[in-house]
């Protein structure tokens, strides 16, 4: 009995001073030892989970107070194992914010290229000041992607996409970045430029790209970029005298063909001639005026009218040229057919001449809006009227010589019927000359080249509009002039020409059909041969 207590005493004395493992005190089974030692276990404890329980073995405790206790100081464990986490890049972006700003394709999504279709950069030209293209023959085929974009992350969707162009620089001044010097960019989904460098990357929407001899690809996005350089008021004005300047054309138009007096060569020309300028005009109000989008077939069908009114004018000029030099020398009265012929062959001209050019300027990717309301700030904007503005100014140069040789022709005849009225010759050659068409034609040149004055006088202060860089007032008004040419037409044609009698004589008898009386001056008047 003696050994059985001291050997009890032995085994307390060990238990009392080493401490029990956490397994052993969640092993205690009986109510009595948990409440008799409660002191000593709640110490024991404490001080266990304060020194060696580890961040798994917290986790997994049960009693709320315990892992209160160990709230301090496990936390210090955690960031660094979140932070080996964030050096590890994800496998995909979903895990970062998406960007509030996305790339959406769109009927309206274009590429911008720096040059025209069929032509490449030549970055290092010796001449500077010429255009930065050249015709060349490599493809232009620049990375498109479809991607989403997140914060300093981009997911690809791996959709192939093809993008339409838009020809032009439209910066003032630019940033260049090329991929033979290890930028990277591509081509979004909706037009924009993807740039990429080492930590984060940028969109530009205003940029053009292309590729030079070699085939490298560059990129230029602007650092300012082009303004519209009218207000809306501006072309909503100028637009409104384009509308004034069409039903003065239509009404030129309509005389000259319905009025017999009035429809001969010269007067089917211009009537054709007023149409093609009433129709341009009308369009190009309109898109102006409604915001109406002028890229595509709106833009050519305006170039086209335009560019047709300035042949015509130049086939018109044609008409008096060949008048005074040829048929009224040569005493040549043509028949009807021959005339319609010779109508056909100007028809043909001032038809086809405008097509090419359209054609060329589609083949091209050019707009073919024409220069009004412009200013050609940037190469993007000069690159775009290269099949309108050195035609046009062609057109009105060999019209100005065509006139000037027409003059000779006039001071010529003249010449010759001085001489022979000196002479009192009655020669069967004069008997045979038309005097009567002579005056008809000589009136009708007059006009032409009053009208040519004011044509070239309107085509400079396009010019000055369109070249200056300046926003005055004055180029508003040069605007102004050219949006009513259309009343300089009617002014010159009906009035200056004095065709006042004959309309109005045709106005007073337009119900009638059939003339009864037999010595009318209508009559009379009808006898008069129509000048061709």
């Amino acid at each position: 009995m003696r050994w059985t207590n001291l050997a009890i005493t032995i085994l307390f004395i060990i238990i009392s001073r080493s401490p029990p493992t956490w397994g052993q005190i969640m092993d205690i089974d009986g109510p009595k030892n948990i409440s008799t030692d409660a002191t000593s276990t709640t110490k024991q404890v404490s001080a266990s989970i304060s020194t060696s329980p580890t961040w798994g073995q917290i986790m997994d405790i049960d009693d709320p107070k315990n892992i209160s206790i160990d709230a301090t100081s496990t936390p210090k464990q955690v960031p660094t194992s979140t932070s080996t986490s964030k050096k590890q890049q994800p496998v995909d972006c979903s895990q970062r914010e998406k960007s509030r700003i996305q790339p959406i394709f769109s009927s309206t999504s274009r590429l911008r290229k720096c040059c025209p279709l069929g032509e490449n950069l030549d970055i290092y030209r010796e001449n500077q000041s010429d255009s930065m293209c050249d015709n060349g023959i490599l493809n232009f085929e620049p990375p498109i992607i479809s991607a989403v974009l997140f914060d300093n992350c981009i997911e690809d969707l791996e959709i192939n996409m093809v993008l339409p162009y838009d020809i032009g620089n439209p910066c003032n001044f630019s940033l260049q970045y090329a991929s033979e010097e290890g930028d990277v960019f591509f081509i979004l989904q909706d037009g924009s430029l993807l740039i990429l460098d080492n930590e984060s990357y940028t969109v530009e929407q205003n940029y053009c790209l292309d590729v030079d001899k070699s085939g490298h690809l560059f990129a230029f996005t602007c650092i300012t970029q082009v303004e519209e350089h009218i207000a809306f008021a501006k072309v909503v004005t100028v637009a409104v005298l384009m509308l004034i300047s069409m039903p003065a054309l239509l009404l030129v138009s309509y005389l000259h063909i319905s009025l017999r007096l009035l429809r001969n060569l010269h007067g089917l020309s211009l009537s054709l001639m007023s149409l093609c300028l009433a129709s341009g005009y009308f369009v190009h109000s309109v898109v102006h005026i409604y915001g109406i989008p002028s890229m595509g077939f709106i833009g050519y069908v305006i170039q086209f009218c335009i560019l047709s009114y300035f042949f015509w004018y130049l086939c018109i000029c044609c008409n008096v040229l060949l008048n005074i030099w040829y048929k009224l020398p040569c005493c040549i009265q043509l028949s009807k057919t021959w005339t319609m012929v010779n109508f056909g062959c100007y028809c043909f001209v001032s038809f086809t001449g405008p097509s090419v050019l359209v054609f060329l300027t589609v083949q091209k990717g050019l707009p073919g809006m024409p220069s009004y309301f412009l200013q050609g700030l940037s190469e993007s904007i000069r690159e775009s009227q290269r099949y309108f503005i050195p035609p046009v100014s062609t057109i009105l140069f060999i019209s100005f010589l065509v006139n000037i040789i027409s003059f000779f022709g006039f001071q010529r005849i003249d010449g010759y019927l001085r001489a022979e009225k000196e002479d009192n010759v009655n020669s069967s050659r004069t008997a045979m000359f038309d005097q009567q068409k002579y005056e008809e034609v000589k009136k009708d040149a007059k006009c032409i080249s009053l009208l040519g004055i004011i044509m070239i006088i309107s085509w400079l202060l396009e010019m000055v509009t369109f070249y200056s860089s300046s926003d005055s007032i004055y180029l508003f008004l040069c605007d102004m002039v050219n949006g009513l040419q259309g009343v300089w037409v009617l002014l010159i044609f009906l009035v200056v020409r004095r065709r006042r009698t004959i309309i109005l004589r045709w106005w007073y008898d337009r119900g009638s059909h059939t003339i009864h009386a037999v010595d009318t001056e209508l009559q009379v008047v009808n006898k008069n041969t129509n000048p061709t």
